[in-house]
């Protein structure tokens, strides 16, 4: 090409710029503004975002698409929080034991900002258990009634021996007992014998000693044929005399929260199943133990007090959650365990919530990079997303790596729109490598690099540059600046 063709195109720095007269703007400050809310020179991305965020149907998740330094990160997220302070605040949510099944644990909702207070109940529940028992069986009535049953069966026992004794004695045999054995030694002139004393009586003697005693064991054992029925029923009376007792004391101390809670048939299928519960556990765990004892309290709260998945506050609107650092515990939740001598165990006081807990009802907020980058979430997220449940489990029991027992805690529903920030690499090839990315992605909000200069973008600008001083505490600028 010629030196005259190069000069030709060559241009002049002042062709570089845009020269802007003061006179352009309409203000002489920009404290005159008001301050910037949107994102500048962007309306498509605008319009595309309320469309998404708008659309309650599956499947409309939203993919940001852009470069860093266009402002999407930063609009995206103070227009989430301005649409969720207009929306319900979801519903609460705790696991609590499942008494059959313990390594199933229920999944409990309960209205906005209420969890906390179903724990506190639940925990002035332990400690009225704790002032309950065991004084409840050391009253005159439990008392009475126990020594009755007690009697009733003592009375058939003794008849029984004292008719074997009162054979024994016609045969000059005496018969012997205590708490645990019934035995039958010779007699002579009213006097047991022992053995020096036996081994010198004349051998017919000893032989008429022999079957008469024979005859008595026999007849024992025909008298006593119906000791273990008699047990079982003195057992049976003294189980339903327990079941009644615990069943009258619990009922002032369950009512008040079965009437609380009436109206949420989870709480109250969970407080019936804790009082059958406590029916079959009660006496061995609260009757011969020190209710001082600290360690009696954490054993009722592992078995009863309700552990937090998510709370909110009561009219706080629906959460919006930025994940940061999105790994499949950090989002999914994760089973704990606990070691005692070397073996490991866990129970539903350990499940500890993800992110998708937290934002379930709301918002989810996170980088494509990252999200891509981690094991297992890409594809635990889409089955979530496909299923609308969120299951917590370790990604690692579909590969057999899990050597120990562990949880399968009950579905929790989810209902939640996920938006992903990201660049045109990462969204395009998406697009072309995972054909379930558009269909649970189907919004693209387009940030574009360049934007078109209007009159209106222009006094956008002034504004933004009026909020950027403000945060930054600097000075405001003229038309000139």
């Amino acid at each position: 090409m010629s030196k005259l063709s190069l000069d030709a195109l060559r241009l002049a720095p002042e062709s570089l710029t845009r020269p802007f007269a003061p006179e352009q703007f309409n203000f002489s400050s920009t404290d005159d503004l008001e301050p910037f809310r949107g994102v500048l020179g962007q309306s498509r991305a605008v319009e595309a975002l309320q469309f998404g965020v708008a659309m309650p149907r599956p499947g409309y998740n939203v993919f940001v698409m852009g470069e860093p330094g266009t402002g999407r990160f930063s609009f995206v997220q103070r227009y989430l929080k301005a649409e969720a302070k207009r929306m319900a605040t979801p519903a609460d949510r705790v696991y609590v034991n499942h008494f059959d099944e313990p390594r199933e644990p229920r999944a409990l909702e309960l209205p906005a900002g209420t969890a906390s207070a179903f724990i506190a109940d639940i925990n002035q529940l332990i400690d009225n258990l704790l002032a309950t028992f065991p004084a409840v069986f050391e009253t005159p009535t439990y008392q009475q009634k126990k020594s009755a049953i007690d009697r009733t069966f003592n009375k058939r026992y003794d008849q029984a021996l004292d008719v074997i004794e009162k054979l024994s004695l016609e045969k000059g045999v005496a018969l012997y007992r205590d708490s645990t054995n019934i035995a039958f030694t010779p007699m002579a002139d009213g006097k047991a014998l022992d053995e020096a004393e036996f081994a010198q009586l004349p051998e017919t003697q000893r032989e008429r000693f022999h079957a008469d005693i024979a005859v008595l064991e026999e007849r024992l054992n025909e008298e006593l044929a119906s000791l273990p029925q008699w047990k079982r029923e003195s057992s049976n009376l003294l189980r339903q005399l327990n079941e009644e007792t615990i069943t009258v004391a619990l009922q002032p101390l369950l009512a008040p929260l079965s009437e609380k809670y009436a109206e949420n048939a989870g709480v109250c299928a969970y407080l019936q199943a804790m009082q059958v519960y406590l029916l079959k556990t009660a006496v061995e765990q609260l009757v011969d133990v020190d209710k001082a004892d600290p360690q009696l309290r954490k054993l009722l709260e592992e078995q009863y007090c309700p552990s937090l998945v998510v709370g909110h506050h009561a009219n706080g609107g629906a959460p919006v959650v930025f994940e940061s650092h999105p790994t499949y515990d950090n989002l999914f939740g994760r089973i704990e365990y606990s070691s005692d001598q070397g073996a490991l165990y866990t129970s539903y006081r350990q499940l500890r919530p993800g992110a998708l807990h937290r934002a379930n009802g709301g918002y989810l907020v996170v980088e494509a990079e990252k999200l891509l980058s981690e094991p297992f979430v890409w594809e635990a997220l889409k089955r979530a997303l496909h299923s609308r449940q969120l299951k917590m489990e370790s990604p690692l029991g579909d590969l057999g790596r899990i050597a120990t027992v562990t949880l399968n805690p009950q579905v929790i529903p989810l209902q939640l729109k996920v938006i992903i920030i990201g660049s045109r690499q990462l969204y395009y090839a998406l697009q072309d490598a995972d054909p379930d990315f558009q269909e649970m992605f189907r919004v693209l909000v387009d940030f574009d690099e360049d934007i078109p200069l209007a009159d209106d973008s222009l006094e956008q600008f002034a504004q933004l540059m009026k909020t950027r001083t403000s945060e930054e505490g600097m000075a405001p600028l003229t038309g000139a600046a």
